[in-house]
């Protein structure tokens, strides 16, 4: 009956008599058939979506490795032209090379008067990266694009050292705040940070890169001072910051001028940084006291060595008047000596002189007699 059924591409359908058994086997077979044709439906279905999704998986590996063998390239390009302009390096910024590479840079460094260009941003952020006797660096007004500034970013993570980086009037933009927020999740030493005048915020209203900034700000136990003046925030990045301040306890200052804010949340920025700064100032003030009384004991120390010092003064003073009386004598001893043995020859000089005159005269007497005879 099936192969009849086939052949002629319908099926044969037996008419029963209209019995209640007839009728639950006939809906009996109707749902068995419904069942098996969902069924067939659903591994159609499942064979389609299993097609599409190793076509999409396909495609994904395809587009992975495509990336991978971009930026491959472009890695390669980047050494090429890093190899390239280290050649031509020359003046301030080659010397400035130098000396992170062997840590002896000043403690505060400025690009301004430096050419730069993204290659050389590359260079100098991979000369920062084990640098650790910088302290201080300037790079305001150097037109820093945002890829630039993410590789600086990232090159500043190992570096322990960098106290003060000031990044203002640049064109760093999300992606850059983004490592940045990343940045002050780890870093225990920048305390001062100057993003003025840089669009943090995008066209699009992208605010990712000030939540990580807000997230960073959470956890961070160094920063003190933050410029986020004229960013392009808006009322949303302005209750991001004011929530994140909430949970943090050592920025006491955080400029947000020139941005979008409503009142409210400016005082409740200002509000977070007042408490910060009064629990900034007691300790301040505790340290104080700790080096007044430290002050104190090295005073008290100080003028003991002194006391000690003095009365050995004074018993090598005796000493050594007793010596300068004991030489002043002997120098006297010796002068009289030298007094006495110098008369003593003048003496004996002046009787050699009177025997050799009355020798003489009586030799002239002598010869005047003769004369006369």
């Amino acid at each position: 009956m099936d192969s009849l059924e086939e052949s002629v591409g319908f099926k044969i359908v037996k008419e029963l008599p209209r019995t209640k058994r007839n009728l639950e086997e006939q809906a009996r077979r109707e749902a068995e058939e419904k069942e098996r044709e969902e069924r067939m439906r659903l591994q159609k279905q499942l064979s389609e979506e299993q097609q599409q999704r190793l076509r999409a998986e396909e495609w994904e590996k395809e587009k992975h490795k495509q990336e991978m063998e971009r930026k491959r390239l472009l890695e390669e390009q980047k050494r090429k032209e890093e190899e390239e302009q280290r050649g031509t390096l020359e003046g301030r910024l080659a010397k400035l090379i130098n000396d992170l590479a062997a840590n002896s840079t000043g403690i505060e460094f400025s690009v301004s008067g430096i050419e730069m260009g993204s290659v050389r941003w590359r260079i100098l952020a991979d000369a920062l990266e084990k640098n650790s006797s910088l302290r201080d660096l300037h790079m305001s007004r150097k037109e820093i694009e945002d890829e630039d500034g993410v590789e600086i970013i990232k090159s500043l993570k190992p570096n322990t050292t960098i106290n003060k980086l000031e990044l203002e009037g640049n064109r760093l933009g999300v992606q850059t705040a983004v490592e940045i927020g990343d940045y002050l999740k780890k870093n225990q030493t920048l305390k001062y940070l100057d993003l003025e005048g840089n669009g943090l915020v995008d066209e699009a209203k992208d605010s990712s890169g000030i939540n990580q900034i807000a997230e960073g700000i959470k956890v961070n136990s160094r920063l003190l001072v933050l410029n986020l003046s004229y960013c392009n925030l808006d009322e949303t990045c302005g209750r991001t910051l004011a929530a994140a301040l909430k949970e943090n306890q050592t920025l006491i200052q955080l400029d947000v001028r020139g941005n979008d804010l409503p009142l409210e949340v400016m005082q409740e920025i200002t509000a977070s940084l007042e408490k910060n700064k009064q629990k900034f100032n007691e300790e301040r003030m505790e340290e104080w006291k700790e080096r007044k009384q430290m002050k104190k004991e090295d005073e008290y120390m100080e003028m003991l060595d002194i006391t000690l010092q003095q009365e050995h003064l004074k018993k090598m003073n005796i000493l050594n008047r007793q010596e300068a009386a004991k030489k002043d004598k002997e120098a006297r001893l010796e002068e009289e000596k030298l007094k006495a043995e110098y008369e003593m020859k003048r003496d004996m000089e002046k009787l050699m002189n009177n025997a050799k005159k009355r020798a003489e005269s009586g030799k002239k007497k002598k010869k005047s007699k003769k004369k006369k005879k």
